[in-house]
């Protein structure tokens, strides 16, 4: 991830985003993750609002629980999308 610099070669390596030249605009590369929160209503609320706490997501980025069918369980998920090199 991080490029050692080779012995005599002090200079920095340049940071360079993918860019289509043919449409003059770049060109992004996105990963999907999705986290699935799944238990009792409580503990989904509560595990969503220990994440929003550690500075990890924030509330407004989650579903709603919503139950599953199954006695007293609830589903709640949130998708996070990062930047990847092509």
């Amino acid at each position: 991830m991080f490029l050692e610099p080779t012995s005599g070669d002090e200079s920095p390596v340049p940071f360079t985003l993918p860019f289509d030249f043919a449409q003059g605009k770049p060109t992004y590369c996105q990963e999907t993750l999705r986290h699935i929160l799944l238990g009792d209503y409580g503990a989904v609320t509560d595990a969503i609002g220990q994440l929003v706490a550690l500075g990890y997501s924030d509330r407004v980025a989650w579903s709603d629980p919503i139950p599953t069918g199954r006695s007293g369980e609830y589903l709640a998920v949130m998708t996070r999308r990062r930047g990847m090199r092509s």
